[in-house]
């Protein structure tokens, strides 16, 4: 039935990563007056960009808007009002981290804006950006050389105002900052050039089903949204979770490989059964995906930032040979000098991980794979710094698709930022994590993303702990290729019935059941997708 219903409203439709982007060019932009309204047009100018269309209950009326709103003359907390220096108005308003800022502006149409800050930060700072107490994106305003720190644009794109008056927060949650104004213009959807991306996978000697599930993956993309559950390890408890709550299962089970080096037996226990149900969810035409969070591989055994040393152990100049020797040639190379222990220490580490991949590699299961996530974030070892992250997980790719031979993986990598990027060859997806306790679309970091990095790659949110609303991912065209709801988000009670710490028994409805959102039962028969028409 939700097929049914699918293919109709596909007949009836036929008949803002967010950071200092691209803004326009505002020079003279001080002669607006402070909290201006909005620029003006003649009715001819405005029946001509005019475009209304519905997406359930959120109308969008398109018409040009440029207001301008002084942070002086808003509420604040946790700031100082200061004079010093080049601004507009009356002075700026200087930010301690947690500070807080509100403002209202007064929308002339319900439609998509783009909010940008007049700021500027010694330290680099992250401002997350509230409208009417929601969540829906942030600001990053990168360090400034305290010679020369002047206020530059940073804005967070595709912000849906509702016609009237909107209230806007800003939270400086990371850092320190300076905000002279704010401007409010109207902006667009998320571009379909995001979308225009190629089919191939990058792994050099991919299998058929391999093929075949890549192929899939980027033809979908831009039209729906696979359903995906990240689990606890060595359960199905979440995904079980959801088929009680919606009657269907996610497309995707995503589970954890971190306990592949640690030599405890418990641990050894719930991943053998992980993998277990791995492979018969691979088997039920179900898309299976794997994380690795990395036990640094000394006597520390954490994935904390700082725990491991990759400058000596990566110093090899040619990597990409060392990733093809056997372990008798590495100890040769380690004995006469040439290379780290600490490298042999990596590599032993990654050929556990590939004796547990080879498993679905044997019975010919592609494996969504996503080493080292995050690098970005602060939080991690292989995130230390950006030249050794890129050697790391080239070095992963290598041992593991050149040495190893594993033709059944498709390449995640998970971040932001263009200098951790570790190149087009090493990755077929780009992927982010989402905790905002918030259901937008969060489309302005989408497209953000999409203008980062120079190849198109498909975007995905591999963890959320919320999961976005079906009608806001439509409302913004910010259709990331899969989102993951977090394990540890549902909860069962001893009655079986279903509870969750963030999403509802609706949310997950309206999600599972919508006609964006595709689950199991929906997937084609991926292990001859690869053939199409001569299957």
């Amino acid at each position: 039935m939700k097929k049914i219903i699918k293919a109709a409203a596909a007949l009836l439709l036929f008949a803002g990563i967010t950071g200092c982007a691209k803004i326009p060019d505002y020079s003279g932009i001080s002669d607006l007056p402070s909290e201006s309204a909005d620029l003006e047009q003649s009715s001819a100018e405005i029946s001509q960009i005019s475009d209304k269309f519905s997406t359930s209950d959120y109308i969008v009326v398109k018409q040009k808007f440029l207001s301008k709103l002084n942070a002086e003359g808003g509420v604040f907390e946790g700031a100082s009002e200061r004079t010093d220096g080049e601004f507009d108005g009356k002075g700026f308003l200087s930010f301690n981290e947690g500070g807080r800022l509100t403002h209202i502006v007064n929308a002339n149409t319900s439609q998509l804006y783009r909010i940008i800050i007049s700021a500027r930060s010694e330290s680099g700072a992250a401002v997350k950006v509230y409208v009417k107490k929601k969540a829906e994106g942030v600001i990053y305003i990168p360090a400034a050389d305290k010679e020369n720190a002047e206020f530059e644009y940073c804005s967070v794109d595709t912000i849906y105002l509702t016609s009237g008056a909107n209230t806007l927060d800003f939270v400086v949650e990371k850092g320190t900052a300076d905000i002279d104004y704010i401007l409010v213009e109207n902006s667009e959807a998320v571009s379909e050039d995001c979308y225009r991306v190629g089919t191939s996978a990058v792994n050099p000697s991919a299998s058929l089903e391999t093929v075949g599930v890549m192929k899939y993956l980027s033809e979908v993309y831009g039209s729906g949204v696979l359903a995906a559950a990240n689990v606890s390890l060595g359960t199905n408890a979440e995904i079980d979770a959801v088929y009680k709550s919606t009657g269907r299962y996610p497309a995707i089970r995503t589970s954890e490989l971190a306990y592949a080096t640690l030599d405890i037996e418990e641990n050894t226990e719930k991943l053998k059964n992980d993998v277990a149900l791995a492979l018969d969810w691979g088997k039920s035409n179900g898309i299976v995906s794997y994380k690795w969070h990395w036990y640094s591989p000394n006597t520390k055994h954490s994935v904390n930032t700082g725990s491991f040393e990759m400058d000596e152990a990566l110093s090899a100049k040619n990597l990409d040979e060392v990733a093809l020797m056997d372990a008798d040639e590495l100890k040769l190379m380690v004995e006469n000098g040439y290379l780290s222990p600490n490298i042999v220490s990596l590599m032993n580490d990654i050929d556990k991980v590939a004796e547990v991949l080879k498993q679905f590699s044997d019975a010919k299961i592609p494996v969504v794979f996503e080493p080292v996530p995050n690098a970005d974030s602060g939080l991690y070892w292989w995130g230390d710094d950006t030249e050794c992250h890129g050697k790391l997980y080239r070095l992963i790719f290598d041992r593991l698709c050149r040495y190893h031979k594993l033709t059944n993986l498709i390449w995640v990598w998970s971040g932001s930022t263009e200098e951790y990027f570790p190149g087009t060859r090493y990755c077929d997806i780009i992927g982010q994590s989402i905790f905002e306790n918030s259901n937008a679309s969060f489309a302005g970091r989408f497209s953000a993303l999409c203008d980062e990095f120079l190849t198109r790659k498909p975007i995905c949110a591999t963890s959320r702990d919320v999961l976005p609303s079906a009608d806001l991912l439509k409302r913004d065209n910010a259709l990331w290729l899969w989102s993951a709801l977090e394990s540890g988000k549902y909860v069962i009670k001893e009655n079986g019935q279903f509870s969750a710490e963030f999403n509802s028994l609706s949310s997950l409805n309206n999600a599972y059941n919508s006609t964006l959102f595709i689950t199991r039962d929906e997937l084609p028969d991926l292990a001859k997708y690869a053939l199409g028409d001569l299957s």
